[in-house]
């Protein structure tokens, strides 16, 4: 019993390390050998890298799904109209998904200036909605965002260049994710933590997914995924992916988003986005293939290994709670466990704001794992669904601010699925 104990409890040790401090590690060193490999292909053969012209802009059409809006979709409108992108090549679509507030009126006062509003009046959740109007765009390029995300004005451009390249398929922009709040504050320590693996992950070509306010692809290649797809924004890139085109990740193309008005709304998302990922994995198979190379050693480190973290972290416990008699070490180790553990809970009780920053990251890392653990028994007793919920995020002035997102009890998982 003890040496099984110490087997489980060694192992779950070993998985968790590689998967938040070895994976990262091994990346960097990898992405320094490819990026070494480039650098000495240069010097020895001059003429392989060149300094590309100015591209060609091409024409692209911005699909926006749209489920109860009204809050935000004049503002989403008028950020879109003010990109710094040729207007005679672009198409702004709003594909509302049955929506029954003032969110048709209020697009169709922009239909002057070019906005095109086609209106789903059954609605059927935002991958539905993606499923029907991608096709009917008129552009090459599609760009994917959501109504609460707010493009810099040269997103765009720093976005579709990259098409520009055969072989890309997809381009994945950069998210920032602001919130007055103080409660996300191990949120943004752990976006950081993100888009520095994004980062390394993008030198070795093996960007896994895109979040749902800001990527593009070429409609060439879109292939409907189910209606019942929970993150499509991680499925339909990874979708073009296995047909072998290139993912690229281009983080000077910037939107912006509030984040949920608290940490609960946030869990509940999170569940979702839990559900999804492992729903993921059905629908994605063939990546894991190891001849695959990199992207699916990334699907398996960074993704997989990540959604199962949860049940490493109880094996650890329960294991560690059997050999507290075994060896002093243990006892030491178990008390750490429960140190970590008791900051978390501390930092979900905790008005004091020195505390909340000290175990800020260990109330998000537990309360986020927790959430994808009870995404995962959402998955598997099939309790998500993929309509759109209303949730509550951030004004700048700290007040509330509806927005209808694709989060339910059942998101855009662009956060880091």
């Amino acid at each position: 019993m003890l040496l099984l104990s110490k087997i489980v409890f060694w192992a779950s040790v070993a998985v968790l390390f590689y998967t938040y401090l070895g994976y990262p590690i091994v990346l960097f060193v990898l992405a320094s050998v490819k990026q070494t490999a480039r650098d000495l292909r240069f010097i020895f053969n001059r003429g392989e890298r060149r300094t590309p012209g100015a591209p060609e802009m091409p024409g692209v059409t911005l699909v926006i799904p749209a489920y109860n809006e009204a809050d935000v979709i004049g503002a989403k409108l008028d950020n879109s109209l003010a990109l710094d992108y040729p207007q005679e090549k672009l198409e702004i679509v709003v594909a509302s998904d049955g929506s029954t507030d003032a969110t048709n009126q209020i697009v169709e006062m922009y239909a002057g200036r070019g906005v095109k509003l086609i209106n789903y009046t059954e609605r059927g959740g935002k991958v539905a909605a993606i499923n029907l109007t991608v096709p009917q765009a008129s552009n090459e390029i599609v760009v994917l965002s959501d109504a609460n995300t707010m493009y810099e004005p040269d997103a765009l451009r720093n976005l579709v260049r990259h098409f520009s390249s055969a072989e890309v398929g997809v381009a994945v922009g950069e998210l920032v994710f602001e919130s007055p709040s103080r409660e996300h504050k191990g949120e943004g320590y752990y976006w950081r933590y993100e888009v520095m693996l994004k980062f390394m992950e993008n030198k070795l070509g093996a960007i896994l997914g895109a979040n749902g306010g800001l990527y593009a692809i070429r409609r060439e290649l879109f292939e409907p995924v189910p209606d019942t797809t929970i993150v499509d924004d991680f499925v339909i890139p990874l979708k073009i992916a296995e047909r072998g085109y290139r993912q690229v990740y281009t983080p000077d193309a910037r939107g912006r988003e509030e984040t949920a008005s608290d940490v609960q709304a946030e869990l509940v998302r999170r569940k979702r986005i839990a559900a999804g990922n492992f729903q993921s994995i059905l629908m994605l198979w063939r990546l894991l293939n190891p001849l695959r190379g990199y992207i699916a050693f990334t699907f398996v480190s960074h993704k997989i290994l990540r959604w199962i973290a949860p049940f490493f972290m109880a094996t650890a416990l329960l294991s560690n709670l059997v050999l507290i008699t075994a060896w002093p070490l243990y006892s030491v180790l178990l008390i750490a466990q429960g140190v970590f553990y008791a900051s978390a809970w501390a930092g979900a009780q905790t008005t004091v704001p020195v505390l909340k920053k000290l175990t800020a990251m260990p109330y998000y890392f537990v309360s986020m794992n927790m959430a994808m653990a009870e995404g995962f028994f959402n998955f598997v007793t099939s309790r998500q669904k993929v309509t759109w919920d209303k949730i509550q995020r951030q004004k700048a002035d700290g007040g509330p601010a509806d927005e209808e997102a694709d989060t339910s009890v059942d998101e855009d998982a662009e956060r880091e699925k």
